[in-house]
């Protein structure tokens, strides 16, 4: 009988052994990717939308739209089964209108917002927007701006530990963050975002880099090392999505769009 037991036992290890090995296996690191608005300009908005969809985006990101507008463009790329990801505003110290969003509304989509002057009623204003757009189902990302009262990422974490709200997090920009930060802390700073990371943004870009021509290149070109900056958010379990930074890029926009989708799908291939 013990040695049935065993048997039986033994029967059992072997067979729950491919099932655990299964669930232990990592969660496929492959976030969404997005072209920045900035970088996308075919005449119109269905020819953006039509475009992003031949080279293989996800959709378009940091839309300077709101209200009718921005209902327009989410109607044409919804059409072309694409996505408007995100919208680009600024806060002072008045909340954001829910008007200007609510096309967004129930998309799982984001509030990309600046902070070009930190105010009396600015914490305030941040935690109501993050309030009003959570009722919308919109996240809200503070971007942390070259210039701006929150131009780092340590600069966004205290807003965000002042505001105190569970609807706002904390974009990373690359080209912001060399601008601004120290290469070297690039894991640090992720790590310290944690689950406030709602969104990152990447582009070539060369290390050392001062001027935005370095620091805002296509995916395809630089020397930063874009293959650090995914292990450090596979390494987080990060979830969210990632745009193309395209601000000031030179040259044909297909051309630079489709190179750097391309330096993507290989980034990703060689995790």
């Amino acid at each position: 009988m013990a040695r049935d037991s065993c048997t039986l036992a033994s029967l059992v290890v072997l067979f729950a052994a491919p099932i655990l090995a299964e669930e232990a296996e990592p969660r496929a690191f492959a976030p969404k990717f997005y072209a920045f608005e900035n970088g996308v300009s075919f005449g119109s908005t269905k020819g953006n939308a039509k475009t992003l969809r031949e080279l293989g985006y996800d959709g378009i990101s940091q839309v300077h739209a709101g209200g009718e507008k921005l209902a327009q463009q989410v109607a044409v790329f919804e059409k072309a089964e694409l996505k408007v990801l995100s919208v680009y505003l600024n806060v002072a110290d008045m909340p954001l209108s829910a008007d200007l969003i609510k096309p967004l509304a129930n998309r799982d989509a984001i509030i990309e917002l600046t902070v070009r002057t930190l105010k009396p009623k600015t914490v305030e204003a941040v935690r109501q927007t993050a309030e009003m757009a959570g009722k919308l189902k919109i996240r809200v990302a503070l971007y942390p701006h070259h210039g701006f009262a929150i131009a780092t990422m340590p600069q966004a974490m205290d807003l965000i530990a002042k505001v105190d709200h569970p609807n706002l997090g904390v974009m990373f920009n690359l080209c912001h963050f060399l601008k601004n930060e120290k290469a070297e802390d690039l894991e640090r700073v992720l790590e310290r975002a944690g689950t406030r990371l709602f969104a990152v943004s990447t582009c070539g870009a060369n290390l050392g880099g001062r001027g935005w021509n370095d620091l805002i290149k296509p995916l395809d070109q630089g020397n930063f090392p874009q293959s650090r900056l995914m292990r450090a958010l596979k390494k987080l379990n990060f979830a969210g999505p990632v745009g193309l930074q395209c601000y000031g890029v030179r040259g044909d926009n297909r051309t630079n769009l489709n190179n750097s989708i391309a330096a993507w799908k290989k980034i990703l291939a060689e995790l």
